[in-house]
């Protein structure tokens, strides 16, 4: 399994972006980008996709507009299909992507050796798990120039 410094699941952001383009932003609370995937989806659909008048102006009621719609993409062509699929793909490789890159901006620093946690470099302890810490240079560790002679 991969680990993520996140602790967000690369594939779980992937699946819910590759059904609804942008959902699987929304996990990962990236919220532009999401309303950037779900924008390509719907272009992909208004500009590839006809719609019948009866979808569009004739109906008198949401469901007769959609049952005209529905009837009218049973049968489409795949080069009509293309773009959303291909919008669909980028949108859950992106969110995987994403979901493996989070918190990698985060600054290497010692981790303590039992839990692997990030530990302060002020305390001689584990913050996360109290485990103590080897001997090291630093604020609490010895050092001639931080000894204290009587």
């Amino acid at each position: 399994m991969t680990r993520t410094k996140s602790e967000k699941r690369p594939w779980l952001g992937a699946l819910l972006s590759f059904l609804l383009p942008g959902l699987g932003h929304v996990y990962l609370k990236e919220w532009l980008r999401s309303a950037m995937w779900f924008a390509f989806m719907v272009s992909a659909v208004l500009l590839f996709i006809p719609l019948p008048d009866a979808a569009t102006t004739g109906a008198t009621s949401i469901g007769a507009a959609f049952d005209a719609a529905m009837k009218a993409t049973q049968d489409l062509p795949l080069e009509a299909l293309l773009p959303m699929w291909v919008v669909r793909t980028f949108s859950a490789v992106d969110a995987y992507w994403l979901a493996l890159q989070t918190g990698s901006d985060e600054e290497p620093g010692e981790q303590c050796p039992s839990c692997g946690k990030p530990v302060d470099e002020d305390l001689d302890f584990c913050q996360w798990c109290t485990t103590p810490l080897p001997e090291r240079d630093g604020p609490n560790g010895p050092t001639e120039n931080n000894a204290v002679s009587r």
